[in-house]
């Protein structure tokens, strides 16, 4: 896959300087070893894709890029396994009566509104995708966000106020091309 020895042994340094950092991250999130090892297996092929892009003199940008690709990846791995253990819509019907009216019709509005806003997410812009998710599903702070992106603490504030008012703006769009 890597034609020249250079990029052999920037991979090579990017492997391990973030690679157990990366393993870390994916566990987290998939609570499973071999899972968050592969994923950290295809991270490393997008960044091996996508080599040109991490040309970093600043090591946090580069540990920011990183870390967003694993949990990127690792989120859509846990997404997949999720959708093979879905339940059939007549079983959750019967299990909808059994157990009552409210909560079962909570948790599918929930999941619905979820994946309505999840996918008005994807419309945006790059900077203003990556500060959404991880203010709001990553739950970072501010400063944390700023370290991984290597932007200052007001950009992130600025982007995240600008991307709340994209990711509205969306919403409303889809919302009235549905009426």
């Amino acid at each position: 896959m890597i034609q020249n020895e250079s990029d052999r042994s920037f991979v090579e340094e990017l492997y391990n300087r973030y690679s157990s950092t990366m393993l870390y991250i994916a566990q987290g999130i998939l609570k499973d070893r071999s899972s968050a090892e592969e994923a950290v297996s295809q991270a490393f092929i997008k960044i091996i894709d996508n080599l040109q892009k991490f040309r970093f003199e600043n090591c946090n940008k580069t540990k920011g890029l990183v870390v967003i690709i694993v949990r990127h990846i690792s989120y859509d791995m846990l997404k997949s396994e999720k959708r093979r253990h879905s339940v059939p819509l007549e079983l959750l019907e019967t299990e909808i009566t059994a157990v009552g009216d409210d909560a079962p019709l909570e948790m599918i509005v929930s999941a619905e509104s979820y994946h309505f806003v999840m996918d008005c997410l994807s419309c945006l812009n790059e900077h203003y995708k990556d500060v959404l998710r991880l203010k709001l599903i990553y739950e970072y702070e501010d400063e944390e966000i700023a370290e991984m992106l290597a932007i200052s603490q007001e950009n992130v504030r600025v982007r995240f106020q600008r991307a709340r008012k994209a990711l509205m703006q969306e919403m409303s769009r889809r919302e009235k091309g549905n009426e």
